[in-house]
């Protein structure tokens, strides 16, 4: 139905939607009159990013001949994201922020990762 490849260009952007949500929402705080409603958006957007970004970390690993490093970075961004949307409140805004980028980028190598060695085997298979 969907590309292999599909699943990781889709998970490099809710990664990246990720990383810019947390590199935006602190400045936008000082600059938004309106924090009820800005507080309210914040809470939803971890959960809902999440609930996204957990299928696409399990499609994009469907290829069982994967070197072990991805399914390691995809994992483990996966776990680091988790680990800062239900911490967050002891972490802090700053805090999450910092831990979040950190699975996002963890997200997006892996997913790049991914992408490339489909790419690879693909070219590979083509021309056999």
């Amino acid at each position: 139905m969907f590309s292999k490849s599909f699943w990781d260009q889709l998970g490099i952007s809710l990664s990246g939607l990720c990383a810019i949500h947390c590199l935006f929402f602190p400045v936008a705080i000082a600059l938004l009159p309106l924090w009820p409603v800005a507080e309210s958006v914040h809470f939803w957007t971890h959960p809902l990013l999440f609930l996204l970004i957990v299928p696409t970390v399990i499609f994009a690993l469907r290829h069982s001949n994967l070197p072990q490093r991805i399914p390691v970075l995809l994992y483990s961004g996966l776990v680091v994201v988790a680990l800062a949307w239900i911490f967050h409140e002891w972490l802090g805004l700053w805090g999450e922020s910092l831990v979040t980028m950190a699975g996002s980028a963890l997200l997006v190598t892996g997913h790049w990762f991914n992408y490339k060695f489909h790419q690879m085997t693909h070219k590979a298979g083509c021309e056999v």
